[in-house]
């Protein structure tokens, strides 16, 4: 065997499991297990509150810290659950605190003729609801709705 053919041999031998490696996804730290999307498009305060009492419920059954990702998703009459003259303004900043995001569908918001600056402080928004909740689905988000809390 000369120095050529051996070198060629070594190398070989460890570029295949390289290429092996990188072909398989990596797999991100602190995934959570649990990841729940709540829809609220409900104007019933009682609605608002059975959505947000179930977010900050699994949230606090977690287990582990970020185990647990909860989203609540604000479109059509549901946005005043998330507008800064809420009754329920301090139990959504509460929330927020506790690592449950809030956001806003924009086209909602549009024909609502709500702006940003009226939603909650930590509120983000979103394009599309409906979006919202396709992309949170095909990324194996469970997916509830506000009435079947009660």
């Amino acid at each position: 065997m000369t120095r050529r053919s051996w070198i060629f041999r070594l190398s070989s031998l460890l570029l295949i499991p390289a290429a092996l490696i990188a072909q398989q996804p990596a797999t991100p730290q602190n995934q959570p297990t649990q990841r729940i999307l709540i829809h609220v498009h409900s104007d019933q305060p009682a609605d608002w509150q059975a959505a947000l009492k179930k977010a900050n419920d699994l949230m606090a059954s977690s287990a582990k810290p970020y185990d647990t990702r909860v989203e609540i998703l604000a479109t059509g009459d549901g946005l005043k659950l998330i507008d800064k003259k809420s009754a329920l303004g301090n139990d959504v900043t509460s929330a927020v605190g506790k690592d449950v995001s809030f956001v806003a569908c924009h086209a909602s918001m549009r024909s609502n003729k709500m702006t940003d600056d009226q939603l909650q402080t930590g509120v983000g928004t979103v394009p599309s609801g409906g979006r919202e909740i396709a992309a949170r689905k095909a990324e194996g988000w469970t997916v509830m709705d506000d009435k079947s809390l009660k």
